[in-house]
């Protein structure tokens, strides 16, 4: 059945179309609310009605939103005009982004589809009364009212289906940081969880940064995508940590290594990684969520994302007093995290007071307590001078939802090479074990001496 304009998205205009096209990939949430009564009759443009179906068709299939990439290639088998006018709707898709049209744009296709589905079951029950069919009028409207609405009514604890849902053995979906003294099942069960938000606290100078960068390895290592966001080091600066990191090769070698480092770089089997810069005090959970949008639309879908640092941060609305301020950037920070179901890695600062606790706790989180009350996972890092000479320091476990807390586990550190262990052996014997990894010609030495300790221990 053909449409007329006003009864189809062609009373908005093609520009629409695409911009309900862009919103229905990067959008899971609003695709499944509009994919049973979003009708590819309601696209009067052919390739869009082309692109609608095959990421229905797809989505059918494997249960999960195609990327550009696997919708270049299912459409690569179209033929002449056909596929010319499909390959450069999809570019339009993945390049011209306008995250305000494609809020908007999804907003009136739901208003839009859910109008119709209700006009249809209408019609529908005026036949069944007719028909003489009473008893189906009730059922046709019910269902017709589940399809036009995306309100999450919540879990009904009693129904059958509810009480076997939550018998069921669920696997954790988390970001694991690499290190395994965290990632096992009785600290963070696997590593940061989707909708999560984890804070490392230290003072300044300590190696926030290089707790960063060692998460975001941790997820790339396991063939997760990363994208960590800078507010006060520069792109290439944190690129280099990264470098070096992956590598095993110091910051300052680098230059004079140029082709070990690249072959290293290019024999690395993990994920991708973005690295955006913001000046400082510009960028709010907005900037993050435009700059995401824009990613996945590209087809990057992130696995984690790491702010170095949250602190650095604007929040989206002005208060006088910084504590509130900082309050509502986390809060904003965690709320993002829920929305898009990634876990958020960031930094804070410790006051003055934390620069000469051997292990720092919650009371010394500099400017707002309630940081930490908003968090998901808190660990500190200390480092006094003895440790500094020594290449060691303590990760202090101060809060933690998923598994236990108040845990001091020692770690080894070598901020030349942005290469950080946290582990759970005794500290002298972690020490001597790693002394000459970081040396090493694999830079993944540390994680191999970490399993043979691992195995003396049990």
């Amino acid at each position: 059945m053909q449409y007329s304009a006003e009864e189809s998205f062609g009373f908005f205009g093609k520009l629409f179309q695409t911009r309900v096209l862009q919103g229905a990939i990067t959008d899971q949430e609003f695709f499944e609310s509009v994919f049973e009564i979003l009708k590819p009759e309601y696209f009067p443009s052919e390739p869009h009605e082309t692109v609608w179906k095959t990421v229905v068709s797809l989505y059918q299939k494997h249960s999960d939103i195609p990327t550009l990439n696997l919708l270049k290639v299912e459409l690569s088998a179209l033929k002449d005009e056909k596929k010319t006018e499909v390959t450069a709707l999809l570019f339009d898709i993945a390049k011209k982004v306008n995250v305000s049209e494609i809020v908007q744009a999804k907003e009136k296709a739901f208003e839009f589809c859910s109008n119709k589905s209700m006009e249809a079951a209408i019609l529908d029950c005026v036949e069944l009364l007719n028909a003489g069919k009473h008893d189906a009028i009730p059922k046709r409207m019910e269902d017709a009212l589940k399809a036009a609405t995306k309100i999450d009514t919540g879990h009904e604890y009693f129904q059958e289906e509810s009480i076997r849902d939550r018998a069921k053995k669920r696997i954790r979906k988390c970001a694991p940081t690499g290190w395994p003294a965290l990632d096992n099942s009785s600290v963070m069960d696997g590593g940061l969880g989707a909708g999560e938000l984890g804070v490392f606290m230290a003072p300044a100078g300590i190696g926030k940064s290089h707790l960063l960068v060692n998460v975001g390895y941790g997820a790339m290592s396991a063939a997760m995508d990363v994208v960590h966001y800078s507010l006060e080091l520069s792109e290439i600066n944190i690129g280099n940590r990264y470098d070096a990191r992956i590598t095993g090769v110091g910051m300052k070698d680098i230059p004079d290594n140029a082709n070990m480092v690249e072959g290293r770089l290019k024999e690395f089997n993990g994920g991708r990684l973005v690295i955006k810069e913001f000046p400082t005090k510009t960028a709010s959970s907005n900037t993050i969520e435009v700059h995401l949008g824009r990613l996945r639309a590209m087809g990057f879908k992130p696995g984690v994302v790491i702010i170095d640092y949250a602190d650095l941060m604007r929040s989206r609305k002005q208060y006088e007093q910084k504590r509130f301020e900082l309050e509502a950037i986390y809060e904003d920070l965690r709320a993002l995290g829920m929305k898009l179901k990634l876990p958020i890695w960031t930094a804070t600062q410790a006051n003055r007071d934390g620069f000469s606790d051997q292990i720092i706790t919650l009371d010394k989180m500099g400017e707002a307590i309630s940081k930490a009350q908003i968090s998901d996972f808190v660990a500190t890092f200390s480092r006094n001078m003895a440790d500094r000479e020594k290449g060691t320091g303590t990760l202090y476990i101060a809060k933690n939802r998923v598994g236990y807390d108040g845990m001091a586990l020692p770690v080894t550190i070598d901020p030349s090479k942005s290469y950080i262990m946290v582990n759970d052996a005794p500290e002298k014997e972690l020490g001597e074990a790693l002394q000459g990894a970081f040396d090493s010609d694999n830079p993944d030495a540390g994680k191999q001496i970490w399993r043979n300790l691992k195995g003396k221990k049990t």
